[in-house]
């Protein structure tokens, strides 16, 4: 049997036979091991939770209230694009508000810049795919863009859910596609013959056009749209 001994010249045992000095580097390589575990599993939790946070948002701001309409925005910190909530009452029915709303052939009497409108797929009464084409200022490009609405209704309230789907149809050589848009209609009877309508909505142009020029509509565009409505349904 080799003994081993320590600097002193000593053999460095305990009472049961054991090596201190390994018995010391062994201790300090478990613990080093769990330390090491623990702050990877702190990195993993770290991540992860990181991931599950959404994108911080700025809290929305009155840009303008003018003729019924309230116009709130907000930037995001995932775009120098800007969202928007328009917010309106108006008279009339949820029911004569949801055939404005679906009857895409018409857009172009209430939408701005909207050049054309047209379904390109239904499943009445709960989704609708429509193609839309839309002008932009020159020297910019058009824009067209797929969206499908998705219904639901319950008692005295009517939501539609905008869910983008650029992908749905063959794109045109002479529009840009817009690859983000996301938004909303909820719609609400207050009486008989009056409803609150909310309409919030986010798009990213997709191609070179500069922030500001398109962060210029998100305010403007939104009024034009509730007022036309308005307009539409008190005729």
């Amino acid at each position: 049997q080799h003994l081993i001994t320590s600097r002193t010249g000593e053999v460095d045992f305990d009472e049961n036979g054991i090596h201190k000095t390994l018995c010391c580097k062994l201790g300090l390589n478990v613990v080093l091991q769990s330390h090491f575990r623990m702050i990877l599993y702190i990195l993993f939790l770290a991540i992860m939770f990181s991931y599950s946070m959404p994108a911080s948002e700025d809290e929305w701001k009155k840009s303008m209230d003018k003729d019924g309409i309230a116009i709130f925005t907000r930037s995001l910190q995932s775009s120098e694009f800007k969202e928007f909530q328009a917010r309106a009452q108006m008279e009339g029915s949820i029911e004569e508000f949801k055939e404005i709303l679906f009857d895409i052939d018409r857009y172009h009497e209430w939408m701005p810049d909207c050049k054309s409108a047209e379904i390109v797929s239904a499943q009445l009464p709960d989704h609708i795919i429509y193609h839309m084409k839309l002008k932009v200022p020159f020297p910019f490009e058009n824009r067209d863009i797929v969206q499908q609405l998705i219904v639901r209704e319950r008692q005295n309230t009517l939501e539609i859910d905008i869910v983008n789907q650029p992908d749905k149809i063959k794109k045109e050589k002479k529009y840009v596609r817009m690859p983000v848009a996301k938004g909303k209609w909820v719609v609400r009877s207050i009486s008989d013959n009056e409803i609150a309508v909310l309409f919030q909505y986010f798009a990213d142009p997709g191609g070179s056009i500069p922030s500001w020029l398109v962060n210029s509509f998100v305010v403007k565009n939104p009024h034009k749209i509730l007022q036309r409505i308005k307009k539409k349904m008190a005729g």
